[in-house]
């Protein structure tokens, strides 16, 4: 039964949803293994168009289930609110999808912390203000709530008035939402989940469960957001590589391929470094053909040329096994694509600098290939080779549209000769 991760190559956004709906059909299980309701993943089914943050990427009509693992924090109510919208078009529907009972759960404090310290900071890391950074604050330091507290009233109105009395000295009183009002807001968001008939479940039932069938492993945001390997301090709180199936009592020596999704060009949503990024006209170009506009927050990403240095980091850091390339078609029409081969850092340099300081001071070094009009041409598959030869990974897959079915395999594009 086959194994697979599918994570981000970039700074997120690359389009893993439709990716990792493409595929779902032929697994059991779908699973989220990390991050929040800061990841947005958008997918159509049937001609409708469905934005998940937190729910795993299943085809509504089909024998797949969902699970939602330990690694992520879970915003409850949005949770509720994706569901509800599926059950609307698919009755019954929540009935597939599985929760880790040792996954932490977002608290409407947490985000006011988001707020709070984002608006204290000298400089913005740009987050999405959903409170996940807080929430994995607390995981650390022993001050959060899983899921299995709200099925103990005692325990859990014991330990919110612990958390509140410590976060009410630290934001000298600041924090609106007291414990009584969280304590009221979970039983709220227990009952509707009851409602729904949604499954929990522990991570040593589910591992066991899991080695016995065929898995799908959904990554959120990218690589160079990875807290520990990403371009820190600009990056999420959880982790974003394939490593991140172990919350889920999985390890990746037991995964089959991990494929890296990877867009035609590059995008970043808030602040960091980015080499290639395009400015004026041309950034507004590339943003509108692109429709690059954020899934979860409707900020505008910020856009540029494809950065291979960038993506040979993410091969190795995730060991990856292939590609999968997103929004070929997105540049289509243009006369010449540029990709960045390397950078100036005092002095040519092939690889990501260790340090965010040194990489603000990256200057792409291009190579400019032909364009293409459409993903048919002789001139595409030129740069999908590019990247192969110059990244040491094979590209298996391509998606040239929004849509689940635009997408093939490399193997099977029909050139226009």
């Amino acid at each position: 039964m086959k194994k697979v991760a599918i994570v981000g190559s970039q700074w997120g956004d690359e389009g893993k949803g439709k990716v990792v709906n493409y595929f779902s059909s032929d697994f059991e299980w779908i699973v989220r293994f990390s991050g929040g309701s800061n990841a947005g993943h958008t997918i159509y089914h049937k001609g409708k168009k469905y934005v998940n943050h937190l729910l795993p990427s299943i085809v509504p009509d089909s024998d797949s289930k969902g699970f939602l693992g330990a690694g992520m924090v879970i915003d409850l109510e949005q949770l509720i609110k994706e569901l509800n919208v599926l059950e609307n078009d698919f009755p019954g529907i929540s009935s597939k999808f599985y929760i880790d009972l040792e996954a932490f759960i977002v608290l409407p404090w947490h985000k006011e912390e988001d707020e709070l310290i984002e608006s204290m900071r000298r400089e913005p890391i740009g987050t999405t203000k959903r409170g996940i950074g807080p929430a994995y604050t607390d995981k650390v330091s022993r001050e959060g709530i899983k899921l299995y507290h709200i099925f103990d009233d005692e325990v859990l109105k014991s330990r919110l008035e612990d958390i509140y009395y410590l976060k009410n000295n630290i934001y000298s009183g600041r924090i609106k939402n007291n414990a009584k009002d969280t304590y009221e807001y979970l039983l709220k968001q227990r009952e509707d989940l009851k409602k729904l008939k949604v499954n929990y479940a522990s991570a040593v039932e589910m591992g066991n469960v899991f080695r016995s069938t065929s898995v799908l492993f959904e990554g959120a945001q990218g690589v160079l957001l990875d807290l520990d390997f990403g371009t820190y301090p600009f990056v999420t709180s959880g982790a974003c590589m394939a490593h991140g199936v172990s919350s889920v009592g999985f390890s990746t020596f037991e995964l089959d391929e991990v494929y890296g999704v990877l867009k035609a060009y590059t995008t970043r949503v808030g602040e960091g470094p980015f080499p290639t990024e395009l400015f004026g006209e041309e950034a507004d170009k590339m943003r509108k053909l692109g429709n690059e506009f954020g899934a979860t927050t409707g900020r505008p990403r910020r856009v540029g040329w494809l950065d291979l240095p960038a993506m040979r980091y993410a091969k190795i850091r995730s060991g990856l096994t292939s590609i999968v390339i997103t929004k070929a078609d997105v540049l289509n029409g243009y006369d010449k694509i540029k990709v960045c081969t390397s950078y100036e850092v005092d002095g040519e340099v092939k690889d990501i600098p260790s340090s965010s300081a040194d990489f603000f001071k990256a200057k792409p070094i291009y190579e400019e290939l032909d364009g293409w009009q459409n993903t048919n041409e002789v001139n595409f598959l030129k740069y999908m080779t590019y990247i192969e030869e110059n990244t040491g990974i094979k590209i298996d897959y391509i998606s040239y549209g929004p849509k689940t079915e635009e997408m093939c395999s490399k193997n099977s594009l029909i050139l226009d000769m």
